[in-house]
C-alpha cells in the first residue's frame, strides 16, 4: 500500500514538473529583451564594445543594459522557480559541495573557499567530481555528498586556462547505502541540444547542502568570449547566482548539465565553462595520470 501512495504521489509530482515546462516558453516571453536584442540600443550610447558585440564592462551603456536585464531575469525567475525546484530533485544524486582550505598560519587564520561540484564518472573504485579550478588554491579539500556526509578529496587537475578541476573521493571511505545516491550527470554541449537564446536553464549551488538552493537562469549567448579570461569562450547566461556556485552545475529543464559556473557579476550576468570543454580538460587529466603510472 505505501509503494502504490509513493508511485501515485510520484505521479503527480512529474504531472506538475509537465505542466510547469509547458508554460516555460509563454512565460520566457515576459522577456523582452536579452543581451543579443539589446546589444544594437546599448552601442548606440557607446563605441566601447566588447569582441562579441554586447556593451563592454565598465561604461555607463553596459551598466544600464545589465540593470535591465536583472530586472527581467528576477521578474521571470520567481514565476519560474517551481521548474528550478523539480529539476533540483531530478538532478541531487549529481551535486556535491567543495570545500577547500589551507593550513592553520602564523596567524592562526585559516583560508577557505566554497564552492560546488557535479559527479562526472565512477568507475568503481572512485567517483570523478567537477569544479572549478580557481575554488582549488589550498592544500586540503572535503566535499559534502548528496546525503549530507562529509569526507575527504584529492585534486587530481587544475586547469586556470578553462577553470576546471577535477577531484577524486575513494570508495573505500564510503559505506555502501551512501554511494547508492551518488550517480554521474548525463551531460552535452548546449549547442548540440539545439538551445538558442530566451532558454531556460537551472543553476545547482550546493553552498550549504547538495541542490539546496536551484534558481532558475535565461541562456543568453551560446559561447561569448569570458572577460575574466580572454582566451576562453564560455555560456553567458541570467541567473541570480551567489557564493559557493562556481564548479556547479547549469542544467536544461530535462536535468541534462550543459556546463559548471565559473563566474558571474552583481547584476546577474554569470557565465560557465560549456560542458564539451569540460570533457576535453578530464581526457587531459586522464593522459596525466595514465603518464604518472606508466612512469613509476
Amino acid at each position: 500500500m505505501g509503494g502504490f501512495l509513493f508511485m501515485i504521489q510520484k505521479t503527480n509530482v512529474w504531472k506538475t514538473a509537465v505542466w510547469l515546462l509547458l508554460t516555460i516558453s509563454m512565460m520566457i516571453s515576459s522577456v523582452p529583451m536579452t543581451a543579443a536584442a539589446a546589444e544594437p540600443a546599448a552601442q548606440a550610447e557607446s563605441t566601447e564594445t566588447s569582441d562579441y558585440g554586447a556593451p563592454a564592462y565598465g561604461t555607463k551603456a553596459a551598466n544600464l543594459h545589465r540593470l535591465t536585464s536583472q530586472e527581467q531575469v528576477q521578474t521571470v525567475s520567481k514565476a519560474l522557480q517551481p521548474v528550478a525546484d523539480v529539476v533540483g530533485v531530478m538532478t541531487k544524486s549529481h551535486n556535491v559541495s567543495v570545500i577547500n582550505y589551507s593550513d592553520v598560519d602564523e596567524l592562526g587564520l585559516i583560508r577557505r573557499s566554497d564552492a560546488s561540484g557535479v559527479v562526472l564518472v565512477m568507475d568503481g573504485r572512485r567517483i570523478y567530481i567537477a569544479t572549478a579550478a580557481h575554488c582549488l588554491k589550498q592544500n586540503h579539500t572535503e566535499v559534502i555528498l548528496p546525503d549530507g556526509t562529509k569526507c575527504s578529496a584529492t585534486v587530481l587537475y587544475r586547469s586556470t586556462e578553462t577553470d576546471t578541476g577535477f577531484l577524486t573521493v575513494e570508495y573505500s571511505q564510503l559505506p555502501e547505502e551512501v554511494l547508492g545516491g551518488i550517480t554521474p550527470a548525463a551531460g552535452a554541449d548546449a549547442s548540440a541540444l539545439g538551445m538558442k537564446t530566451g532558454d531556460a536553464l537551472v543553476a545547482v549551488s550546493s553552498l550549504d547542502s547538495p541542490s539546496s538552493a536551484s534558481c532558475i537562469g535565461v541562456l543568453d549567448q551560446l559561447s561569448v568570449i569570458y572577460p575574466n579570461n580572454p582566451g576562453q569562450n564560455v555560456l553567458q547566461f541570467y541567473s541570480e547566482t551567489s557564493y559557493g556556485s562556481s564548479g556547479g552545475a547549469v542544467y536544461t529543464q530535462n536535468g541534462i548539465w550543459v556546463g559548471s559556473i565559473s563566474g558571474g557579476d552583481t547584476y546577474g550576468t554569470c557565465w560557465a565553462v560549456p560542458y564539451g570543454t569540460i570533457l576535453t580538460e578530464f581526457q587531459k587529466c586522464l593522459i596525466e595520470l595514465a603518464a604518472q603510472d606508466a612512469g613509476q
